[in-house]
């Protein structure tokens, strides 16, 4: 190939480039030398509000740009230095190009990453406060490179395996496995290099978040002798049919790479113990080859990547997959983690087929882990997260219990569902003229999806806790059409004691009614703010939720003190009590009694869902009843006729309706379920604000 000259110099001259020596160092700037440079060299640099310096020596250049996803024309100075200054970069890390006279090529002062199918620079634009990806001073595991060859295609196939701390130490010890795919014009370096995944297992297995695990990453390339690669797009066509190209490397995952891993390393070596995930190719690998093989895997992970494939097509989960997900029921038994991610910065057509997969499967009752990246786009930052949020949720309890009919459910709100049908669920039921519903039931499908109406969003923002001592996580929802240019009143919503900041999303789709209310004119649109209520420095529920209830009661200074002053600097609302509600349900319920009761100088509206034993007696949480009909604007307490807890309500019921603290009393058919809280959200969210 004939390089133009500028490009030949470019490559076998690389100290061009602009070293400290050759120019001022614009330390002055603040601007500092990205992470991804080469030692020594001070070129590209970060500015504060993360815009891109890139500089290039080539004097005898007559063309050069910035080849960044989007192309920006570099200046020459008299003496040949080409200079450029970016817009402000998404955080996370990118691949870029310099293009000089017509010809793309790799900038000598960044390290290079084989990405865009090619061997390609890159630049790691800095996530404030993040460092679950950096190396710490933890026990740290090993990533092994090893070939073995494919039958299937004939020849040797390189996959990089990592083990974990102390894999070598104990003999017998065997572990699950997760396979790990990269996405489309990446291969098998991309996870171990780009995506930092061992310091993220070593940080997650130290923290005891994740399982000790082989993680496996292989190509996501394969074709048999003499088969032809998948035709490439044409201009404004279809998506190329990648069926045939999957299928073979479906061929290898079952019938070369498992077997090798199984007979080469001390594997678990069975379904419960086994799961794939992958990044958009590999995420849509991942569902391609994985729902087909229920009998090999029982775990799946998208990382903006789908089984929808990227739009341009339909998806009926009735049909796809060969019609595994057809009996809702059974698919749940059978499969324990099917989890999907997407960057909130990701472009419209990635966005809506991975949201648009998610809402089809939950909308054919599918049980689905749905996580939104804050502020990253279709980059290797959204996916460290991603996998972060997925590795934690594989290969735990319920694998280990091969009788789940006795085993104990990982959410104790699950159990009340089933106990709490039967009267079990924290004791006998029994009912007095007072318990009984005031409301009738919502219309069918309040809880679905409904096509032609604007729709909110969601998004998941992370904060510092001083109370807590860490940087936590909340999800937020704000409704259709949200402006910087209006203010909002805001509902903290809580979870349950086996729950976390994405319960309501998963199971209660709080966001969905609310956007259908709205639509109908029965609701004020507002900001609804779901923290993940367990105030400890480790606030995932664990084997055992009961043990965390402590942290509970911890939470009013981490809402008070930080989640309500980040929200309120964050986005636009109405900092008043007057347009601050709090509600949750069962132990969320009982916080919000607790502490909305206790703080009427900071909310003015309070629902208590099933309100659990935290609750306070009902002289503790209302004192000072002449105070409570002053300050409140709605308390709201609801309960299911079948739920075991109904006596935690009823006594504050009784009390409130002793002392003439105005109120609503609402008890419905249900259990101590969802049934029961979706509707309790949806008759709550009708009345506050107004």
């Amino acid at each position: 190939m004939n390089f133009p000259t500028a490009a030949f110099l470019l490559i076998l001259v690389p100290w061009q480039t602009g070293s400290a020596q050759d120019a001022p160092d614009p330390a002055a700037d603040g601007s500092k030398p990205a992470v991804t440079n080469i030692s020594g060299q001070t070129w590209p640099r970060l500015t504060a509000d993360l815009r891109g310096l890139f500089r290039l020596k080539a004097p005898e250049a007559k063309k050069v740009e910035l080849d960044l996803g989007k192309l920006y024309p570099m200046q020459p100075s008299s003496d040949g230095v080409w200079t450029v200054t970016t817009d402000p970069l998404v955080p996370g890390f990118h691949y870029y190009s310099l293009v000089i006279d017509g010809v793309k090529v790799c900038d000598p002062a960044s390290e290079t990453f084989y990405g865009m199918g090619r061997q390609a620079s890159g630049i790691e634009v800095p996530t404030a406060g993040e460092d679950f990806f950096q190396p710490k001073a933890v026990p740290h595991g090993e990533v092994r490179e090893r070939t073995y060859f494919s039958g299937t295609t004939q020849d040797w196939r390189r996959i990089f395996i990592y083990t974990p701390p102390g894999y070598d130490k104990d003999s017998a010890a065997r572990f699950p496995v997760l396979y790990l795919q990269h996405g489309g014009g990446e291969d098998e370096r991309g996870w171990p290099v780009q995506g930092r995944m061992a310091h993220i297992m070593d940080n997650l297995i130290a923290e005891k978040k994740a399982r000790p695990m082989l993680v496996v990453m292989s190509s996501g390339y394969a074709r048999k002798p003499g088969e032809a690669p998948p035709a490439p797009r044409s201009a404004g066509g279809p998506p190329p049919d990648l069926t045939r190209w999957f299928s073979t490397l479906e061929e290898v995952f079952i019938k070369d790479l498992i077997p090798f891993i199984d007979q080469t390393y001390r594997t678990k070596a069975d379904r419960e113990h086994r799961a794939m995930a992958g990044l958009s190719m590999g995420g849509m690998q991942t569902f391609v080859i994985g729902l087909k093989n229920l009998d090999t895997f029982s775990s799946f992970g998208g990382f903006s990547g789908a089984g929808g494939g990227f739009g341009g097509g339909t998806f009926d989960p009735k049909t796809a997959h060969g019609g595994v997900l057809a009996d809702a029921k059974t698919f749940n038994e059978k499969v324990r983690v099917l989890f999907l991610s997407i960057g909130t910065a990701e472009g419209e057509r990635f966005y809506s087929s991975v949201k648009g997969y998610y809402d089809a499967l939950t909308g054919a009752g599918i049980r689905t882990v749905f996580y939104e990246s804050p502020g990253t786009a279709h980059e290797w930052h959204t996916w460290r997260r991603s996998l972060k949020e997925f590795a934690p949720l594989i290969f735990q309890a319920p694998a280990e219990a091969p009788a789940p009919a006795k085993a104990g459910p990982a959410n104790p709100e699950e159990a009340g569902a089933r106990a709490g049908r039967r009267g079990r669920f924290g004791g006998p039921v029994e009912l007095g003229p007072d318990d009984k519903s005031i409301f009738p039931d919502p219309a069918a499908g309040f809880d679905k999806v409904r096509e032609g109406i604007a729709c909110g969003k969601v998004e998941m923002v992370e904060y510092e806790s001083k109370s807590v001592g860490s940087r936590r996580r909340a999800n937020v929802y704000t409704p259709p059409g949200y402006s910087p240019d209006k203010t909002y009143p805001v509902l903290y919503l809580l979870h349950g004691i086996g729950g976390d900041e994405r319960e309501w999303l998963r199971s209660g789709r709080p966001d969905i009614i609310l956007d259908n209310l709205i639509a109908d004119r029965n609701a004020v649109p507002m900001i609804i703010v779901m923290p993940n209520g367990r105030a400890w420095p480790d606030d995932r529920p664990g084997r055992d939720a009961m043990a965390t209830a402590p942290a509970f009661a911890k939470f009013d200074k981490d809402l008070l003190n930080d989640l309500i002053p980040f929200i309120e600097s964050k986005y636009s609302v109405i900092r008043d009590r007057e347009s601050r509600a709090l509600a949750g349900l069962s132990m969320g319920g009982g916080q919000s009694l607790n502490f909305g009761l206790g703080n009427l100088d900071a909310f003015a509206w309070v629902g208590g869902f099933s309100s659990a034993p935290n609750t306070k007696p009902a002289p503790e949480l209302v004192p000072d009843p002449d105070k409570a009909r002053a300050r409140l604007k709605l308390l709201f307490l609801s309960c299911g006729k079948q739920d075991g807890l109904i006596r935690i309500s009823q006594g504050v019921h009784a009390w409130l309706k002793e002392k003439n603290v105005p109120h609503l009393w609402h008890v419905d058919e249900h259990a101590h379920d969802f049934q029961h809280w979706k509707k309790a959200f949806f008759h709550f969210t009708q009345r506050i604000f107004q």
